[in-house]
């Protein structure tokens, strides 16, 4: 299996100037761009707002591929996006409010990625972070590293562990039957460990761009 790298590429285009805006998705998808980044940076600065700072890390990190090189310092050049700055948000977003939309985030940073290149152990620190708060994209990935041995010692009781703890979340749907050859290398009570290891009440945190959707202005 392989890790969920979820590029934060946000697909906002232009279809009605007639939109009534009333969250700051609707902005963006009015064209009203500049608009909703001033109140981004509005919320994220006087009233520290992790949301907003959280979509801003988006921009931040997709700001090439959604046409925003050309808006203040969302990007280095014409066709790179500003990945310190996105990197710097997510980093303050962290320690200030220890999100774990942030904390994924920065495992993606870390986990080989072209711009700052390869550190597993601290991916695999920031996405177990986030696995344990509800990210179902970094269960999975935890699972995966644990599975292979990428920044953690190997052990799959643990890959299985977090297998199925994703597998009760919208992201991961293929049961147990999914990870059949890992379940046929534990022994009855290594998967039964496992099992006993899952949190059937844990929430899913939502790490897309639809959190734009509960930013409300007045």
């Amino acid at each position: 299996m392989k890790k969920i790298l979820l590029h934060y590429i946000i697909f906002i285009s232009v279809i009605s100037s007639q939109i009534e805006a009333e969250t700051i998705y609707d902005m963006f998808v009015s064209g009203e761009r500049l608009e909703a980044i001033s109140i981004l940076n509005k919320l994220s600065v006087e009233e520290n707002n992790p949301d907003a700072q959280y979509v801003l890390g988006m921009l931040y990190t997709d700001a090439s591929s959604i046409n925003l090189c050309n808006v203040e310092d969302f990007c280095i050049t014409k066709e790179l996006s500003n990945y310190k700055k996105a990197k710097k948000i997510y980093e303050n977003l962290f320690k200030e409010h220890k999100d774990p939309r942030a904390a994924y985030a920065l495992g993606e940073f870390y986990d080989n990625h072209w711009f700052f290149g390869r550190n597993y152990k601290k991916a695999f620190k920031y996405y177990l972070y986030a696995a344990e708060m509800g990210v179902p994209e970094a269960q999975f990935n935890v699972a995966n590293m644990y599975e292979f041995g990428d920044g953690v010692k190997r052990n799959l009781v643990q890959s299985v562990r977090w297998y199925l703890q994703c597998n009760k979340s919208s992201l991961c749907g293929a049961g147990q039957e999914g990870i059949d050859d890992l379940i046929s290398q534990l022994d009855t009570n290594e998967l039964k460990l496992a099992k006993s290891m899952i949190d059937p009440d844990l929430a899913e945190i939502d790490i897309r761009i639809t959190v734009a959707r509960q930013i409300v202005f007045d």
